[in-house]
């Protein structure tokens, strides 16, 4: 599923004419009617449409078309409908026109038994400030809905008075507890303060040809994209089959990100994990990961007499590497200069050796801190290399250029720096970003402040890398794991609620929600649908 920009939106409408005879009257009807139904199935497992309230507000472009249309539709499935002409203020109630002089009474009597509210005033193509007398209506359903939580406000492609390209929001804008999209969800969704107003988002039908989107770089991340990258699981297999794990993660002073990335890795299904530790840690580990094995490091070195020990740690991990397909360094090693001379020497060892024999890399927070501290970091790294950098960290990487956490700005850096560094870049934020080096990026819907806490990413990184280890293209195996990472932190937090999530909580979803995808059983709670064509 594409993600488009309001002028790409505007050249797919512009081509379906062109090229199909698809004018705008008929992708309105399209419109229209897979709004309504789009409605309608959400609405059936809990009210009947029967003698169901709904106030449309109409604007004078598409978007007021596009809310006729499925008007029309709910109306024929029995429906109690009203709709206020914004720009003409007409109000017409269940088919009976009011005149003008009684309006605003009417109008307030309506919103007052209402049960739902259809945003249908402005569309995508709107930038410029709402005018005083639309925030005015906005404002006044914006208190009804504060009076009458079990009021629902409706959206028709977005709420009024988000910016669809760079996720401002007017000062007037209404939240949406549903949003139904128009062909292809829009970019500034997934930006903020757009995101927190579009509510539960659907992507309905216009009757465009899917071969038009074929040129777009920008995709989301769903469940029909994530079933279709599962690995495979033959019954005539052995761990072997499932990849080897190498993990260079962890010290004294943070155990935990060895235990945590590792479990992930585990659970996405590898075959074999295994430790790269010293002999004074190793009782850490054997006590917690009991079925993973341990490749045992000499100790780093403590003073100027024995820094060769430097090139003896990453000699013993370079020669335990042959076999494994995915090494994961960085979580929890520091950052002394000997960690960073031993993750410069390994670099080098991997960038030496035949693509088809390495391991695929995967580098996250120390990793990453390490490397910020050298000019021209990234020529360090063996081509395909995943980095997983938290806005702080790319930060650093960035030479101390200012990275948001959930801000428009981040897509254009991601995919800049993915181009010009060479990597799959995983920006981590409130919507994450996954950038490949070619251009493309890929956008992970599911927003969860309980996933805001120590360790989630080293979660997040054992997924990567135990994906990498099953075959997974760097790309695709980035993707898989955050939009997984992401349904297990929603479960976690579904059963929680916002706050108190662990790190370790998200272990044994994982397996679950990979299970469940696979089935196409996936409930989410915030989860974008499929597109309505496709259903």
């Amino acid at each position: 599923m594409h993600i488009v920009t309001i002028e790409e939106m505007r050249e797919l409408e512009a081509q379906a004419e062109r090229q199909h005879g698809l004018t705008s009257p008929i992708l309105m009807q399209h419109a229209g009617n897979s709004a309504a139904d789009i409605f309608m199935a959400q609405l059936l497992p809990h009210h009947s449409i029967n003698d169901l309230e709904v106030l449309f507000l109409i604007g004078p472009g598409n978007n007021g078309g596009d809310g006729m249309v499925m008007a029309e539709h709910l109306i024929k499935a029995g429906a109690l409908v009203s709709h206020y002409a914004w720009k003409q203020h007409k109000l017409t109630v269940r088919g009976q026109d009011i005149d003008e002089h009684h309006t605003s009474e009417e109008l307030e009597s309506v919103l007052q038994s209402a049960d739902y509210v259809v945003d249908a005033l402005l569309g995508t193509g709107t930038s410029r400030p709402l005018s005083d007398d639309m925030r005015a209506l906005l404002e006044r359903v914006k208190r009804e809905g504060e009076q009458r939580p079990e009021l629902r406000i409706v959206a028709i492609d977005l709420p009024t008075g988000i910016n669809a390209d760079t996720g401002e929001v007017d000062p007037g804008t209404l939240k949406a507890d549903m949003t139904i999209t128009l062909a292809c969800p829009k970019q500034g969704f997934f930006f903020f303060p757009a995101r927190e107003y579009i509510g539960e988002l659907h992507v309905g039908s216009i009757g465009l040809p899917t071969d038009l989107e074929s040129h777009l770089q920008t995709e989301m991340l769903n469940q029909g994209f994530c079933h279709s990258y599962l690995p495979h699981r033959p019954l005539n297999s052995n761990k072997g089959t499932f990849g080897k794990v190498m993990l260079f993660c962890g010290s004294a002073a943070y155990p935990g990100s060895a235990y945590l990335a590792g479990s992930a890795s585990g659970r996405v299904g590898a075959g074999l994990i295994t430790l790269a530790v010293t002999e004074k840690i190793l009782p850490i580990y054997a006590s917690s990961l009991h079925e993973a094995t341990f490749a045992i490091l000499p100790e780093g070195p403590t003073s100027e007499l024995n820094r060769g020990k430097t090139h003896e740690r990453a000699q013993a991990l370079s020669d335990h590497l042959p076999g494994y397909r995915a090494l994961l360094m960085g979580p929890g090693l520091g950052q002394s200069p000997e960690t960073r001379e031993t993750i410069l020497q390994v670099l080098e060892y991997l960038r030496s050796e035949p693509t088809e024999k390495r391991p695929h890399l995967v580098i996250d927070a120390d990793g990453l801190n390490n490397l910020s501290a050298l000019e021209h970091w990234w020529t360090f790294l063996p081509e395909g290399t995943v980095i997983t950098p938290h806005p702080g960290e790319m930060s650093r990487l960035c030479k101390g250029q200012k990275v948001s956490g959930g801000s428009i700005d981040r897509l254009a850096l991601a995919r800049e720096k993915a181009q010009e560094w060479q990597v799959t870049l995983v920006l981590k934020g409130a919507c994450t970003i996954i950038a490949h080096p070619d251009g493309r990026v890929r956008l992970n819907w599911k927003a969860n402040a309980a996933l805001a806490t120590a360790g989630t990413g080293d979660v997040l990184a054992g997924i990567v890398t135990g994906f990498l280890a099953q075959g997974l293209d760097p790309f695709d195996a980035a993707s898989l794991a955050v939009y997984i990472h992401s349904c297990a932190g929603e479960r976690v937090s579904a059963e929680l609620g916002n706050a108190g999530l662990l790190a370790s909580d998200l272990l044994p979803h994982l397996p679950r929600v990979m299970r469940d995808i696979k089935h196409n059983a996936y409930r989410p709670g915030s989860d974008i649908t499929e597109r309505y064509e496709e259903k």
